[in-house]
């Protein structure tokens, strides 16, 4: 379809989750070490899928390492426009999802807004409240 009707189309890939949940998980309690580094080396999609195209000739280190330099340039730069920008207001954590904020973000605004004033030397001052 993508190649024949010339448009996008989504693909869901599914495989196997090789790092922690969260920064505070730590996998290797209810994984096997072997399995987590056999599915990071021998069944990674990624590499896999790498492999293929480099082996067909469509892709090579030297355009990964163009690309990747690239990419990291534009990536910095966009950074730097950001980081220029003004910030949302905090009311924009609760409000740019829901058309009806649910009661519980109401009282999580307000706690922020109460911990903000307590402590104001821990949050920053280009953030308006």
């Amino acid at each position: 379809m993508a190649v024949t009707e010339g448009r996008p189309i989504l693909v869901e890939a599914l495989t196997y989750r090789v790092g922690h949940h969260s920064t505070s998980d730590d996998s290797t309690k209810y994984r096997p070490v072997d399995e987590i580094e056999h599915w990071r080396t021998a069944r990674d999609p990624i590499s896999r899928y790498r492999k293929w195209v480099q082996g067909n000739d469509w892709w090579s280190d030297a355009e990964e390492s163009e690309l990747r330099s690239r990419v990291r340039k534009e990536l910095l730069q966009a950074i730097q426009v950001a980081e220029r920008m003004p910030k949302p207001p905090v009311t924009e954590l609760f409000t740019d999802v829901y058309d009806k904020i649910p009661s519980n973000l109401h009282e999580q605004e307000q706690l922020l807004r109460d911990t903000i004033m307590r402590h104001p030397a821990d949050y920053p001052t280009d953030v308006p409240v």
